[in-house]
């Protein structure tokens, strides 16, 4: 193999974050305390890394290490080369690269869908899914359902996690890690009891809810916005209910507006803010220059990572070069032409002087 493809461990270890080998071979983040982030893998293990360590640990046997000890573990090392196992986590980079501030929402919609099979969350595709985006399983089933539903184009069905909306039983938000889509009637959905001198948070969609919930929960805050009571407005859908919501209860202590960094953000926000007499809080200097609350807490690109590509891009053009470059002509003594020590003698057999 070209030593240039080659990953050791020392470097494999320096580039990876034990989290990030984790979510790429698929392992379902069940819950998180700080540091601390809880892995199952679905047969009855479970792994715990400390994200400030960078390490991990298993009990049953127990035993701990780096992340290139832990591809070795899963079969991802061989002979000391961990490139199978960086190819992999390139692949998960890439993927977060392409992951959007904010998700669409179908432009379809129909009265009533077969939202069939609803369960608290439990299918593996959709835990990885969310675990890659940086949400833990105990978040997810706290506030969300699972359901199967028909794909927009085809007849096959796909699952999808699921948010009430309204007071009707049949009535949901549905995201397939794509897009959102609407089951039954829009409008807003709502977490939490109403209580006195209570704060309001209102998002734009779930996806804000869950990260910001999560980021409470991880660090000891929970019982704190437990307290509060959100309103998710759904998009266009839910905007006009909203701000009749909340125009006529004006007991909340403050409204507090986690809206997109966009034009339907800056619509919304002045919406509800008109709705409670400018008193409304705007709270994008939270996640200014990411475009959500959702984008600020996703997991990203380690720096590291970035600078080991672009110095490994310079490296291979370089070697790339020299492959390439002819080998140069040998050169010419012309020195006794350029002044060099000249010398005279007689030619006896033609006559006169020859150089």
């Amino acid at each position: 193999m070209n030593d240039l493809k080659k990953i050791t461990s020392m470097e494999f270890d320096s580039i990876v974050p034990v989290d990030d080998l984790c979510m790429t071979v698929g392992l379902v983040c069940s819950s998180q305390k700080k540091a601390l982030r809880h892995y199952d893998f679905g047969d009855g293990r479970e792994l715990t890394v400390n994200t400030a360590r960078n390490e991990w640990a298993m009990k049953n046997p127990d035993c701990y290490g780096s992340a290139s000890q832990l591809a070795e573990r899963l079969g991802l090392a061989n002979n000391g080369d961990f490139s199978k196992a960086f190819a992999l986590v390139e692949q998960l980079y890439a993927e977060r690269e392409k992951i959007p501030a904010i998700f669409s929402y179908t432009a379809i919609s129909r009265p009533v869908w077969d939202f069939t099979d609803t369960c608290h969350p439990k299918d593996r595709e959709l835990g990885r899914m969310m675990t890659r985006y940086g949400l833990s399983m105990d978040t997810v089933k706290l506030y969300t359902l699972e359901g199967s539903l028909p794909l927009v184009k085809g007849g096959k069905r796909e699952r999808v996690l699921a948010m009430p909306v309204g007071e009707e039983a049949d009535c949901f938000m549905a995201f397939n890690g794509k897009m959102f889509r609407q089951i039954g009637e829009g409008g807003i959905s709502t977490v939490g009891q109403r209580r006195k001198d209570q704060i309001c948070m209102v998002y734009e969609n779930p996806l804000d809810l869950l990260t910001l919930m999560e980021s409470a929960t991880r660090n000891g805050a929970y019982p704190l916005m437990a307290r509060r009571y959100h309103i998710i407005i759904n998009g266009k859908r839910g905007l006009a209910e909203a701000c009749k919501y909340l125009k006529a209860n004006p007991d909340f202590l403050e409204v507090r507006c986690f809206m997109p960094e966009n034009e339907f953000g800056i619509k919304a926000f002045a919406a509800i803010n008109d709705a409670v007499k400018g008193t409304a809080i705007d709270r994008t200097d939270m996640y200014r220059g990411f475009g959500s609350l959702f984008a600020k807490h996703l997991p990203k690109v380690p720096e590291t990572y970035r600078k080991w590509k672009s110095m490994r891009i310079e490296v291979e053009e370089k070697a790339t070069r020299n492959v390439r470059q002819e080998p140069p002509k040998p050169r010419l003594d012309i020195t006794p032409l350029l002044g060099g020590e000249k010398k005279a003698i007689i030619d006896r057999e033609t006559g006169g002087l020859k150089l």
